[in-house]
């Protein structure tokens, strides 16, 4: 494994670029190391990790260069390429392709699928906390598409909860308990 960087602190910004994506790509198992325990929750493949480690790369050449210290180059990568996976990681983890699932065309009027979709949507509803089923609601009304910086404000909560409640009723939509038969 390569850690080493080039002595030369007077580097254009291409130069820089192109030192970030040789270390990239000398330092690939170091950059999985780094962001193996945030992997399963980011959204992305490897190709998209290390991009954000070319990125996070760059910002540590030139916070050593600031600092007059490249022996630091591995810490400051380190630092800043693990708060990167950490804020890719704390989103909701979204499925990975669209294609593999066949999603029917119907050739009914809209006004009976939106009739028949209302129904599902109170269904599925049900199989949510209180609590998510008012989220929910409330994301459904909304015109464009909300955030979870929107929903904390919205709801007076963390970003982070926000983002747990979302994700947990997404997973209860897709695997809703067992009905308890009478």
């Amino acid at each position: 494994m390569t850690c080493s960087l080039p002595p030369d602190q007077k580097q254009s910004r291409q130069e820089t670029w192109s030192t970030a994506l040789r270390w990239v790509s000398s330092n690939k198992s170091l950059i999985r190391q780094i962001a193996s325990p945030y992997i399963k929750f980011m959204v992305g493949d490897y190709e998209d990790l290390y991009q954000e480690a070319a990125i996070a790369s760059v910002k540590a050449l030139i916070t050593t260069r600031k600092k007059e210290s490249p022996e630091r180059f591995i810490p400051f990568f380190r630092v800043i390429f693990k708060t990167s996976c950490i804020k890719l990681a704390s989103g909701i983890q979204t499925v990975h392709c669209l294609e593999d699932y066949l999603l029917p065309c119907s050739e009914e009027p809209f006004e009976e699928i939106e009739a028949a979709g209302e129904f599902e949507i109170e269904q599925a509803l049900q199989a949510v906390s209180k609590r998510q089923r008012e989220i929910c609601r409330w994301l459904l009304q909304q015109s464009t598409p909300a955030s979870t910086p929107d929903i904390a404000r919205e709801f007076k909560i963390s970003r982070r909860h926000a983002c747990r409640v979302v994700s947990e009723s997404i997973c209860r939509f897709a695997f809703p308990p067992p009905r308890k038969s009478a």
